[in-house]
């Protein structure tokens, strides 16, 4: 009687040994398991938002630079010419030929070669995104500044949210008169809406002399 006690109570004892897991064993395994994976993907969500606001972020500030880099080029370049017949400053007056707060029009020898260009920034804010356009015209023949288009006003920088031009004399007083412009302040600010935060803007700045204009 005793052994078949015995025997029972081992059979009893292997059989509760594998019974596998209690519901509340399982229960508290998920939630482990669900608390670990949530934590997981909150990482992974994070690097990711973290690494996309990088990627825009180098974007519009590379975008800046390519504007400003092109923009500072070709104003240090206003007032050349390599025509056999100046026509800086008998026939167009001024190498200058327009300045605003957005814009800015000047004739210079862009291309190195024999003729001169007149080239326009300005700043388009009713495009969507707000852009900076350029246009640019060459010299054309006949009596006169006249000029000849080049196929029209270009997309130049998008995501352009400010294009400003301040203008100085040469002893670095701002003026309106476009024959007394020796340096000119160049701003840009670039701004667009960035994954998972407010849009971040990049501001450049450039000091422009140039170097045809005189002292």
């Amino acid at each position: 009687m005793w052994l078949a006690m015995g025997n029972q109570r081992r059979r009893s004892g292997v059989w509760q040994g594998e019974a596998g897991f209690s519901l509340a064993e399982i229960l508290m395994a998920t939630a482990i398991s669900s608390v670990v994976l949530l934590a997981l993907y909150l990482l992974y969500d994070i690097n990711q938002v973290t690494f996309v606001k990088g990627e825009q972020q180098a974007d519009l500030q590379q975008n800046a630079r390519i504007a400003m880099d092109r923009i500072v080029r070709e104003l240090r370049l206003a007032g050349s010419e390599r025509q056999p017949t100046p026509v800086i400053p008998a026939s167009c007056a001024t190498a200058i030929q327009s300045a605003t707060a957005t814009s800015i029009s000047f004739i210079a020898n862009i291309d190195a070669d024999d003729a001169t260009e007149r080239v326009e920034y300005t700043y388009d804010n009713a495009s969507n995104p707000p852009r900076v356009k350029r246009e640019q015209w060459t010299s054309a023949a006949g009596p006169g500044c006249n000029w000849s288009a080049d196929g029209g006003a270009q997309s130049f920088a998008e995501r352009v949210t400010a294009l400003t031009f301040a203008y100085y004399d040469s002893a670095g007083n701002p003026t309106a008169s476009l024959g007394n412009i020796r340096r000119i302040s160049v701003t840009i600010t670039t701004q667009d809406a960035q994954t998972g935060s407010k849009a971040q803007p990049f501001t450049l700045r450039a000091e422009v002399r140039p170097r045809n204009l005189g002292l």
